[in-house]
């Protein structure tokens, strides 16, 4: 028998991505304004000792979402416009299923691994306080899915919900519960926080359980899971770089103000990382579509456009981050945390591979060849690993931002090997981007490095895009103001 409601319909949202811009782009902009204000405010009123040590325990609790995340929104993402499509709404209900069960499964593992690794990273945090960050990471893991599965609907401002709903939460809670002074009222906070955005994804989420013993057929479980673990293990490799870095500064026992200087540049080159990595992800129901029906063609075409555009993006996040940094980190968070400042100018580098990381992962996720995903995410931590057991010891914070850099880096270039037999490359105007990245690459660096500087290179940077014809504008139009059903 099904559980809830087993004769409820369940469709599919039949806008399409561009036609959705506009609530995604609402959701985003929340993402954005949340992540910044927990970046100034949170570190700014807990101070950099007090601070460094949550850093710790959010680092951890990220390791630990990348190692159980299972590749929930990837498989709803790939099957669910599928079965939606043809009408199958209990085969909807079981992929739901499928992902939370395993999910639940992997984190009765995990608990234990989670609560011994905060032990040996933070020995002098109380029991109560690793207790606290444990049970905080299960609610947020077990919440997660009854989010994600609206992106396999095709629903995707509110798949993409949970994450600033989670920050602004977290924000109020640290403060009303006195966790701006105390390491083990900030991990109640943390709980607060992931045990409310739990219930409200339960509520969202409540049609689409089931105890159907359909829906825990082995074949189609073992299908969904094997396909999920494959996207997982990849994601994994390829994230373990962003989150290891606070974690190997704990290790070798550096001040807990280094770690706090190397997590605000990793939370502000995160904030739009995040972005680039939703915008990508939020096209593969419409790029299964297009898979499934044969047009691969269009399928290129428009994974090509949206890295060429989120490619320019992060061109221009890393010129903003030279203009604005050395006035904002200042003023906003204070003089204490100066030290942010070159880990910010080498950790913002790596924003320009992630567009072109993000798309080679959801190509493959489309086309079911997630197998060279592993080579991708593999030499992203290998690199890192090397290069932060030299750097790490001799320089610091500074070391594990330089490590992280060349890790993204590398695996930039994997991606771009990936992708060379498609038409993604040629239609991102890849080679021009290179070009143009280079020309003011080595105008900032004749120059010197300066927010005078970086203005003007911004200023040549988008002449250049637009005499080379990368940027065009009637493109940008139809993305903004586009609207209609899905192409099949």
């Amino acid at each position: 028998m099904s559980f809830f409601n087993s004769h409820s319909t369940i469709e599919m949202n039949s806008t399409s991505a561009a036609g959705q811009l506009r609530p995604v782009a609402v959701i985003t902009a929340a993402q954005i304004v949340g992540m910044i204000l927990f970046t100034i405010l949170a570190p700014r009123m807990m101070g950099p000792d007090l601070f460094g040590q949550f850093a710790v325990i959010l680092s951890v609790l990220g390791l630990g979402q990348a190692a159980c995340n299972i590749g929930g929104r990837f498989v709803f993402g790939r099957f669910i416009p599928e079965y939606a499509s043809r009408g199958e709404t209990e085969q909807v209900r079981a992929v739901f299923m499928h992902v939370l069960a395993s999910r639940l499964v992997l984190l009765l593992i995990a608990a234990p691994v989670m609560f011994a690794f905060l032990r040996r990273l933070l020995p002098d945090a109380s029991t109560v306080t690793l207790l606290a960050s444990t049970t905080g990471f299960l609610a947020m893991m077990a919440g997660a899915p009854m989010y994600n599965v609206f992106f396999g609907l095709n629903r995707l401002a509110l798949s993409m919900a949970k994450e600033p709903f989670s920050q602004y939460l977290l924000l109020v809670f640290l403060v009303a519960l006195g966790g701006i002074t105390s390491l083990e009222r900030a991990s109640f906070a943390l709980l607060l926080t992931q045990t409310v955005v739990l219930g409200a994804g339960m509520l969202l989420s409540w049609r689409l359980f089931t105890l159907d013993r359909s829906a825990f057929h082995l074949p189609s479980l073992w299908q969904h899971v094997q396909f999920g673990l494959a996207v997982f293990s990849a994601s994994l490799l390829l994230r373990i770089p962003w989150r290891l870095g606070e974690s190997a500064l704990a290790l070798q026992g550096v001040p807990s103000s280094e770690i706090a200087f190397f997590s605000v540049a990793i939370s502000v080159t995160t904030a739009f990382t995040r972005v680039v990595g939703s915008a990508t992800t939020l096209l593969v129901p419409s790029l299964s579509l297009r898979q499934v029906s044969g047009d691969r063609e269009g399928r290129d075409k428009s994974l090509g456009t949206a890295l060429r555009y989120l490619t320019v993006a992060a061109g221009l996040f890393v010129l903003t981050v030279l203009v604005l940094a050395p006035t904002a980190v200042p003023l906003l968070l204070g003089s204490e945390y100066l030290g942010v400042l070159p880990n910010l100018y080498i950790v913002a580098l790596a924003a320009l591979p992630a567009p072109l990381i993000r798309s080679a992962l959801s190509l493959a996720v489309v086309r079911s060849r997630l197998k060279l995903n592993f080579l991708l995410g593999g030499v992203a931590i290998v690199v890192f690993v090397l290069a932060a057991l030299v750097l790490v010891p001799a320089y610091a914070s500074r070391g594990a931002s330089v490590s992280l850099v060349l890790a993204i880096v590398s695996a930039g270039i994997v991606a771009a090997l990936q992708m060379r037999r498609s038409s993604v490359l040629v239609e991102a105007r890849l080679g021009r981007h290179l070009l143009i990245g280079a020309v003011a690459g080595c105008f900032i660096l004749l120059a010197g490095p300066s927010p005078i500087v970086a203005s003007v290179a911004t200023v040549l940077y988008l002449v250049f895009l637009n005499v080379l014809a990368v940027i065009r504008w009637h493109e940008l139009r139809q993305l903004v103001f586009a609207r209609g059903p899905l192409r099949r």
